[in-house]
């Protein structure tokens, strides 16, 4: 029998990573603390639309924040998954289904 619960949170994360630049978040934070203005380098997006995605994340209790001070222009947030796990788990999902026959 399943939980509704992680039925329902399970579903809501699927949701989120349906979102391209959502997905590569998690890819880009498995294992690691970035900064919004890092991740939106790396991935050649706007700070806004990464500050948005990281916004669904958190609230869907996948990344955690820490704030590590005070800058000019705001304040310094680093971000990291909650579950470590998570990342490894959504790259043995991106593996399996480079893998699968088309």
């Amino acid at each position: 029998m399943m939980d509704d619960h992680v039925v329902q949170r399970t579903s809501q994360f699927c949701r989120i990573l349906g979102n391209p630049l959502a997905y590569r978040i998690v890819r880009l934070l498995d294992g690691r603390r970035r900064r919004p203005v890092e991740l939106a380098r790396a991935l050649g997006a706007s700070p806004t639309a990464v500050v948005n995605q990281l916004k669904h994340l958190k609230l869907a209790g996948l990344v955690r924040t820490r704030s590590t001070g005070i800058r000019r222009g705001g304040r310094k947030v680093e971000y990291w998954l909650d579950n470590p796990a998570l990342g490894r788990r959504v790259g043995d999902l991106e593996r399996c289904l480079r893998d699968a026959p088309r």
